[in-house]
C-alpha cells in the first residue's frame, strides 16, 4: 500500500518572468481549492429530485510562510512585485505531488495574484499570506519521465536543453520534489546530474513548455 503524502510532497510552485521554476519561499501552508458549478435541469424534471448537470469551474490558490526578500531556489517576496506596484499580470503556477513509491501528479495552470498580506510581531519572524485566482484550465504537465539514476544522472529529453523548448519544473524522489537541479549537455545529450550517491534510484522529472 503507497504511503501518504509528506508536506515536501504537494508543492506549489510559479515560473518567473526568466522561466525558472521555483516553490513559494519558506511555505509552512499551502492550498489549492477547486470549485464546480452546477445547473439545475428544472424544466425537464417533475420529479421529487432535482436533477443537476455540471457547470463550469473555478479555483483559488492560496499559503503561508515566513518572509523572506530574495531565496535560493524559492520565491521569496520580491515575486509579489508586480502585484505590490499595481502592474499584476497572470503567470504560470504548477501543483505537483508525490510519494514514497514515486507515484506521482503534476498539473500546471495560470494565476492572477488577488491578495497578499506581511504580518509583523515584535520579537518574532515576519510572515507572509497570499491568494492566487486561477484563471483558464488546469491541464497535465506537458511531458513527465520516471528513469533510473545511472552514473549519477538521467537522460532529459530533447528540447529541454539550455536553449531548447522545455524547461525542468521538478526532479521528485523519496516522497519530496526538488526544484534546484538544471538540464545540461553531455555531448549532444541533454541530462540531469543528480549525483553518483542516487545511482539506482528511480526519479520523476517534469517539464513545461516555454
Amino acid at each position: 500500500m503507497a504511503d501518504v503524502i509528506k508536506a515536501e510532497g504537494l508543492v506549489l510552485a510559479a515560473m518567473d518572468a526568466n522561466d525558472n521554476v521555483y516553490p513559494f519561499a519558506c511555505a509552512t501552508n499551502s492550498n489549492i481549492t477547486i470549485n464546480s458549478e452546477t445547473i439545475e435541469l428544472a424544466p425537464k424534471t417533475n420529479t421529487t429530485y432535482r436533477s443537476y448537470l455540471s457547470g463550469r469551474q473555478t479555483f483559488t490558490v492560496s499559503g503561508s510562510g515566513l518572509a523572506k526578500l530574495v531565496e535560493s531556489n524559492m520565491q521569496g517576496i520580491n515575486f509579489f512585485d508586480n502585484f505590490i506596484t499595481g502592474t499584476n499580470t497572470k503567470f504560470k503556477c504548477f501543483l505537483d505531488l508525490i510519494d514514497n513509491q514515486n507515484n506521482y501528479q503534476s498539473y500546471e495552470f495560470e494565476c492572477l495574484i488577488t491578495s497578499l498580506s506581511l504580518d509583523s510581531t515584535y520579537g518574532s519572524f515576519t510572515t507572509y499570506n497570499y491568494s492566487l485566482q486561477g484563471t483558464g484550465s488546469i491541464i497535465d504537465t506537458l511531458i513527465r519521465d520516471q528513469d533510473v539514476v545511472v552514473s549519477g544522472k538521467v537522460t532529459a529529453p530533447a528540447g529541454s536543453e539550455p536553449g531548447g523548448v522545455y524547461k525542468l519544473v521538478a526532479v521528485g524522489y523519496g516522497g519530496k520534489w526538488y526544484f534546484n537541479y538544471t538540464v545540461t549537455l553531455d555531448g549532444a545529450t541533454p541530462v540531469i546530474n543528480l549525483g553518483a550517491s542516487l545511482n539506482g534510484t528511480t526519479v520523476t522529472h517534469c517539464y513545461t513548455a516555454i
